[in-house]
């Protein structure tokens, strides 16, 4: 686990604080994460960690409706096509 993943962790933690000169620390040892793969000492803030997943779940909805509408323009694209490609051959 890098930093940039301890640290992702340590956001969702009650134990967090903010030094201005470091960033992101903890408040029992006042120092950047170092644990290897977890925190013995982690208490989830579950204000913090809603807001998290709540981020996470719009960025991930957005997407998926932007996409939806586009295969629509091109059903409708591909059939005003075949339209006029039968009045085309209709008139022949």
């Amino acid at each position: 686990m890098d930093l940039t993943q301890r640290l992702a962790f340590c956001k969702k933690c009650e134990k967090r604080t903010f030094d201005p000169n470091k960033g992101i620390v903890c408040s029992l040892s006042q120092r950047k994460p170092d644990f290897i793969s977890n925190c013995s000492d982690f208490i989830i803030d579950p204000k913090e960690a809603s807001k998290i997943a709540a981020k996470s779940y719009a960025a991930q909805s957005v997407p998926q409706e932007e996409s939806s509408s586009n295969p629509i323009w091109g059903i409708i694209g591909v059939i005003l096509i075949v339209i006029k490609l039968l009045f085309y051959f209709g008139r022949n």
